[in-house]
């Protein structure tokens, strides 16, 4: 198989809409998700067949191919009738490469994988949580490779996320004192399993249907296993603000949000939309951090309804 647009050959062949969102992606290379190709020590992906699509994945890597809410997207995506292109953040999932935590690294290997999937020209993205972010930043150093956005789940950067009405992270809610709790507990131990136990807790607080929840199983062997790399990435992101910059934004931009939202509350999408030149907000009365699970024919009916419309009159949506 080729990347959109004639890139190289991936491991694993075309792939359509895979497993469901709770389930990984499982490929015949390790157990990891395909079709991939490592080069350089980056790991880059190509699902699906159509007009590209760039998913940004989490600079945490907590959402990348194979994992949960990233399989979601792209599966979502892929139905859509799009090829998504993607790639594995340094120190993460196959990617041997060394990470060095910033946006300069994230956006460089975007473009990496862009290229390799032959894909030159603008093109439709979509991130979510810190993977949105990211590709907010993106869209604006290198805006002439982008031409629609969609963010679910995210905001300007900085601290506003912080103190956001609803927020988690907020002594105001009333889940804070056992996130900091754990949280400090993390920071001393520094384990895997205390990390699983703290992710798991936040999870369960981002789904206002706990049914939904697929908290991480945690072993007795995982307080004795170091924490997985990219963990320190927070500590960057409350630096990086860029609220001031939204108006340098020319471009469609779809902004998507669960209504109960506790790790990026409706008011950082609220921001974002109102920063945007002509951006559209849609909030999700029975979601919280991911409504494209817990409302997914809504959430998908508004994606694709948004990268069905041309950008500029007689275009076909989603070709060059």
């Amino acid at each position: 198989m080729t990347g959109a647009g004639g890139g190289e050959a991936l491991a694993g062949g075309a792939t359509g809409a895979g497993p469901g969102a709770g389930e990984p992606r499982v490929g015949g290379r390790g157990g990891g998700p395909e079709p991939f190709a490592v080069r350089e020590g980056l790991a880059r992906y190509v699902f699906g067949q159509g007009p590209p699509v760039l998913f940004m994945p989490g600079p945490h890597r907590f959402q990348r191919p194979g994992l949960r809410s990233a399989d979601a997207l792209i599966d979502g995506l892929v139905a859509l009738g799009r090829s998504v292109v993607t790639f594995d953040p340094p120190g993460s999932g196959r990617s041997t490469r060394p990470a060095h935590l910033g946006m300069a690294e994230m956006h460089a290997c975007a473009l990496e994988a862009l290229d390799a999937a032959g894909v030159t020209g603008p093109v439709d993205a979509l991130g979510h949580s810190m993977g949105g972010l990211t590709l907010l930043a993106f869209a604006l150093d290198h805006p002439d490779r982008i031409r629609r956005l969609v963010l679910v789940g995210t905001g300007r950067g900085g601290g506003s996320y912080l103190t956001a009405p609803g927020s988690l992270w907020s002594r105001k809610h009333r889940a804070f004192p056992a996130v900091a709790a754990l949280g400090s507990v993390h920071l001393v131990v520094g384990r895997l399993g205390s990390e699983r136990v703290l992710n798991n807790l936040i999870e369960r607080h981002s789904f206002v249907d706990r049914g939904l929840c697929r908290p991480a199983p945690v072993e007795w062997r995982d307080w004795f296993r170091p924490r997985r790399g990219r963990a320190d990435w927070h500590r960057i992101a409350r630096k990086l603000d860029y609220g001031p910059r939204l108006g340098e934004l020319d471009l469609p931009a779809l902004v998507l949000c669960g209504a109960q939202d506790p790790q990026f509350p409706p008011a950082c999408s609220a921001e974002l939309a109102g920063g945007i030149r002509g951006a559209r907000l849609e909030l999700f009365d029975a979601s919280g951090h991911y409504p494209f699970i817990e409302e997914p024919e809504r959430f998908w009916d508004a994606v694709g309804a948004f990268l069905g419309e041309p950008t500029v009159p007689g275009e076909r949506a989603g070709v060059d």
